[in-house]
């Protein structure tokens, strides 16, 4: 069988074709854009939020193992001088007190 085709058709073929070529084009323009969007919304936060998470668990799994020098050596590192304390007159008692409502 035969097909007999105007001769215009390539010329309305070369135009469908150009149209669906820009057509793609715009298509993969808005998934490129989606893409980025995805990407740059979504996952570089969860990354970043993972990445500081698991720091932060880190420094507290080894903030227990690690002691601290004043410690280790008996004093505590708040305390003040006996020096200091033998020549100051003592201020004032702490009082313990409940808020009665």
């Amino acid at each position: 069988m035969v097909f007999k085709l105007p001769l215009c058709f390539n010329s309305i073929f070369a135009a469908a074709l150009l149209i669906l070529y820009k057509m793609n084009v715009f298509v993969l323009a808005i998934l490129v854009y989606l893409l980025y969007r995805f990407i740059a919304g979504f996952l570089i936060p969860v990354i970043r939020t993972t990445s500081h998470v698991r720091q932060q668990f880190n420094n507290m799994n080894r903030q227990p193992n690690q002691e601290d020098p004043s410690q280790a050596q008996g004093t505590k590192p708040n305390a003040q001088s006996s020096s200091h304390t033998s020549g100051s007159s003592k201020v004032g008692e702490y009082i313990d007190f409940e808020e009665v409502k």
